[in-house]
């Protein structure tokens, strides 16, 4: 368990993934880690005692209320889904809270496997310095351009000034006024991502993480692309824990956009 606060970001189509996301959570990451869903319609949902829901505010106010895969609206008309105003929604939450680093997840990266919290408390230990400004907890930063260094028992990646998607929305460490940097107005969580990662590159800021041969320090199965659930990300998923989720109606096959 980890004494950085941990925030999971939903949206009014993906509030029937929450209690599946919390169970898997509570299993493979703690029942004693406090975890906040960041939603907007408050779903009627009984979690485990460790999770506590909160509104940013109406879906319709952030472009929220329409679905994601209703034919026609992605990118129609120029506009962008899923949550055109994400980063509108968010800013008054982060602009408050005195925290000055927190973990972000998303409610669709259902995590599979023991969370490594040894690891995640070793790369805490960075955040000491002002100029680590992000760590990513998955493997994500890898994928680009970026150093290792061995350190310990670990080989410490550091993304290049240069690498694409510093500004991933994968699982990390965020610090709050790197991440504030980013929430500029009328912008979707892809917005966030493929802008963003241009206003990231050569500012400096130190995004560091793990290289190992399989997964990250979280590991996780991306239930949802493009609207739809992903078989093949759901198989990451321990087939026996895939039943228990589906008798327990963890995951349902009649889920809005379902297919196989």
């Amino acid at each position: 368990m980890t004494n950085l606060k941990v925030y999971v970001t939903t949206s009014d189509y993906y509030n029937h993934l929450i209690p599946g996301f919390a169970y898997l959570f509570n299993k493979y990451w703690s029942p004693n880690q406090a975890a906040t869903i960041l939603c907007y319609t408050l779903p009627d949902h009984s979690l485990p005692e460790n999770f506590s829901m909160l509104s940013l505010g109406p879906p319709e106010r952030f472009g929220n209320h329409i679905p994601e895969w209703k034919p026609g609206r992605r990118g129609a008309n120029g506009e962008s889904y899923p949550t055109p105003k994400w980063t509108d929604s968010l800013l008054s939450f982060f602009e408050r809270i005195t925290d000055e680093h927190f973990i972000l997840l998303q409610i669709d990266y259902f995590i599979n496997k023991p969370a490594e919290l040894d690891k995640i408390d070793f790369l805490s230990s960075f955040l000491t310095s002002r100029d680590v400004a992000k760590i990513d907890l998955t493997l994500d930063l890898t994928r680009y351009s970026h150093r290792v260094f061995p350190h310990r028992d670990f080989q410490i990646a550091v993304s290049d000034q240069h690498a694409e998607y510093r500004s991933s929305l994968q699982a990390a460490i965020w610090r709050r006024d790197y991440f504030l940097r980013l929430l500029k107005p009328n912008r979707s969580p892809w917005d966030f991502e493929r802008i963003g990662k241009e206003e990231l590159k050569n500012d400096g800021k130190i995004i560091l993480g793990l290289r190992q041969p399989d997964s990250g320090p979280v590991s996780y199965a991306n239930l949802y692309a493009r609207g739809k659930v992903d078989w093949r990300q759901l198989n990451k998923i321990e087939e026996c824990v895939q039943h228990e989720m589906f008798d327990r109606d963890l995951i349902r096959r009649d889920w809005n956009g379902w297919t196989e």
